[in-house]
């Protein structure tokens, strides 16, 4: 009996359904979690334009099919809060990964500076502003208001 080959390797080569898989297996275990969140942005958005017309089809024919009507809405509704979880997860990554790319600059991490004018300032880690030290002495932002400084 003939081998039949439906599947071909980047080289040109003809492969059998075993080898195909093997391949396959070993591609899908190397991706990285945005590539993971971009093909699943890509499949939501299938299912979404598949439930809009769905429901369209549902309400055309509402005497008949209403029921399947009530249920594309509710499938539309969880598909819709997944996509923008999605949409949300992919901008995280996208960030990370921006961030992850980008040289780092030494910082100075001392939460004390000092301005052109010579004036003290603390950092307060809650409100991100600086406020004014006195005699530079390193006193907790939120302090400073209730010691009047």
């Amino acid at each position: 009996m003939k081998k039949y080959y439906f599947w071909k390797a980047k080289d040109g080569s003809k492969l059998s359904f075993k080898e195909f898989l093997k391949n396959w297996k070993s591609g899908i275990e190397t991706i990285n979690p945005l590539q993971k969140i971009k093909i699943q942005i890509g499949g939501t958005r299938i299912m979404l334009i598949g439930l809009f017309l769905g429901l369209f089809v549902s309400i055309y024919g509402w005497k008949n099919l209403w029921w399947v009507g009530i249920i594309l809405i509710g499938a539309l509704l969880n598909t819709g809060v997944q996509y923008l979880g999605l949409i949300q997860q992919r901008k995280l990554l996208d960030n990370a990964e921006k961030q992850f790319n980008e040289p780092e600059e030494p910082q100075d991490n001392s939460p004390q500076k000092e301005l052109e004018n010579g004036d003290n300032f603390i950092a307060s880690a809650k409100s991100r502003t600086f406020e004014p030290v006195a005699d530079r002495q390193c006193v907790p932002a939120r302090n400073l208001k209730s010691k009047g400084v």
